[in-house]
């Protein structure tokens, strides 16, 4: 009888000692799964928070593409040039970013931020090569600017236009006239209408001492009756550059200058360029 109580007691006291080894084991358990849940949970709360910024991040991008576009088309417009019909200057203007469902929140999925950051990367590159081609563009456009014959090669007030008049010499008949003249002093300052490059000085019968810029685009300028050049063949010129000086060579009736346009071969009205 003894030993069974014993044995019971035993049997009792191993119990509880096992029933409080797996109380604390399930208290700890439950403590530690908390604490895991709670970490995770903040974890969880980080990376979404993350995802939200970098969503934000790719909204801002778009954004900042889209001013890019518009200015493209700006300068484009304020330029006179055509739209090459990029992809990126076409886009319409509202953002094509999506927005965080209202259904879920702040909630994004990776996958979706990360096609946001692929598309704006693609739109990136084709930002860029637009912005490329502009200034590219825009280089071309101010070469031409720079070298249109628009700057008025003497200080001085026209004394004979482009066309038809009357012979300056005989005061009978009439004859064409193939430029303007100005009527300025003996030695004055004559400058370039444009960049370009000389192709001639010397000495032209009727036209005396002239000088014949290059200005590409179609375009070439000739300034006659000169007294004296200050430039050579094969040399560069800038618009408003000293060249030569006026004078009264060839068949002139007195100090003029003799200025000439040509596009694309045929003589035109230097005042139709002349600003």
């Amino acid at each position: 009888m003894s030993l069974w109580l014993v044995a019971c007691s035993c049997l009792a006291l191993v119990s509880f000692v096992f029933f409080c080894a797996w109380s604390c084991y399930s208290a700890w358990k439950a403590h530690n799964d908390r604490q895991e849940l709670a970490k995770l949970r903040q974890i969880n709360q980080q990376y979404q928070e993350e995802l939200l910024s970098l969503h934000q991040q790719a909204v801002e991008a778009e954004n900042y593409l889209q001013e890019v576009r518009l200015l493209d088309q700006r300068v484009r417009k304020m330029t006179g040039m055509n739209d090459r019909g990029d992809k990126s200057s076409r886009s319409g203007s509202t953002s094509t970013v999506p927005r965080p469902s209202s259904r879920s929140g702040s909630s994004l999925e990776p996958s979706i931020v990360d096609q946001q950051f692929s598309r704006i990367n693609s739109e990136a590159v084709q930002a860029r090569e637009t912005l490329q081609l502009l200034e590219k563009d825009l280089k071309e456009y101010y070469a031409y600017l720079a070298a249109l014959p628009d700057h008025w090669p003497v200080r001085g007030r026209v004394t004979s236009g482009f066309g038809m008049r009357s012979n300056p010499f005989s005061g009978r008949g009439s004859e064409f006239h193939n430029g303007v003249d100005f009527g300025v002093s003996y030695g004055a300052p004559v400058e370039a209408a444009g960049d370009g490059v000389v192709t001639f000085t010397g000495y032209l019968s009727g036209f005396g001492h002239t000088v014949v810029i290059s200005h590409g685009y179609g375009y070439k300028s000739s300034y006659c009756h000169l007294s004296r050049s200050l430039v050579r063949p094969g040399e560069r010129v800038t618009k408003g550059q000293k060249i030569a000086l006026a004078g009264s060579s060839g068949r002139s009736t007195g100090p003029h200058l003799h200025f000439i346009i040509e596009k694309d071969g045929k003589e035109i009205d230097p005042l139709t360029v002349l600003k």
